[in-house]
């Protein structure tokens, strides 16, 4: 998760700044980042498009620490992992291990190459790469004609 925390406590209470407030940014590196990632305006409401669209981008709500002295504002991140079950089929997991081993050992190789190495389909290479790719354990790299996996 990422969590904001700005000093003092909000101006006024929380739903009127959602509802009907323009918002002065009070820290203005966050609202640029915001900005830059299309997930704030340049101006106008700032709560509730900021909520809106973290909404939009990962399903989840902000929440929101409130006292006096301090405001925090968490963002939960999602789980790239999260649906994948490893346990389904034995024989999946172990071509996903390996391609991973195929990768290490002969990186820069596309999906045809690694389909014909290990005498399946270009459909499960193609499975067993997204896969690979949701964890974050490898990516592609160069252009798309001429690139391919490398080990993250």
């Amino acid at each position: 998760h990422i969590d904001f925390y700005n000093p003092g406590g909000l101006p006024k209470p929380l739903i009127e700044l959602k509802s009907k407030d323009i918002s002065m940014p009070r820290n203005p590196i966050i609202t640029k980042l915001f900005r830059m990632v299309r997930l704030a305006e340049n101006a106008g409401f700032g709560f509730d498009k900021m909520e809106s669209n973290w909404i939009k981008y990962n399903g989840s709500q902000p929440e929101y620490d409130i006292e006096l002295d301090s405001t925090i504002v968490k963002f939960q991140l999602r789980n790239v992992n999260e649906g994948v079950n490893e346990g389904v089929n034995e024989g999946v997991n172990e071509g996903v291990k390996a391609l991973l081993e195929l990768i290490k050992k002969q990186p820069n190789k596309r999906t045809t190459y690694f389909a014909e190495e290990l005498s399946t389909s270009a459909k499960n290479i193609e499975r067993w790469i997204k896969q690979l790719k949701a964890q974050g354990k490898i990516e592609f790299k160069g252009a798309p004609k001429t690139g391919g996996y490398f080990i993250k």
